[in-house]
């Protein structure tokens, strides 16, 4: 079950860690990056259960992600052009909004089957 106080920390590290900008996972969430900065800074509400299953997606991404990789070695692979996405970086596909594809690469990737 998703909770903020998780998913909020998802976003910062996707930020601090990964060099993604708020404006950029405001858009992968399909809001506004005001919007954002209110739930990081905990005034103007919280998110719909939509949003915190879009925030959660972040969180379950960044665990697939910290099963394969190192921080380096996670960085590079964020900026990669992965061919099972259509030749797009996994960065790419997240600002976008699909997360959740380039988390299934993530799952099949630990599960053994080759990218």
């Amino acid at each position: 079950m998703p909770t903020l106080t998780r998913e909020l920390a998802a976003v910062e590290r996707l930020h601090d860690d990964f060099g993604f900008s708020y404006g950029h996972l405001a858009q992968a969430l399909n809001t506004n990056e005001t919007t954002l900065h209110r739930w990081r800074a905990g005034n103007g509400g919280e998110p719909t259960p939509v949003y915190l299953k879009r925030l959660a997606a972040f969180d379950a991404f960044l665990e697939e992600l910290d099963d394969l990789f190192d921080a380096t070695a996670a960085r590079e692979w964020l900026d990669r052009d992965i061919k099972a996405l259509k030749g797009k970086s996994p960065r790419a596909m997240i600002i976008e909004g699909h997360v959740d594809r380039v988390t299934g690469i993530l799952y099949a990737i630990n599960a053994g089957i080759t990218q």
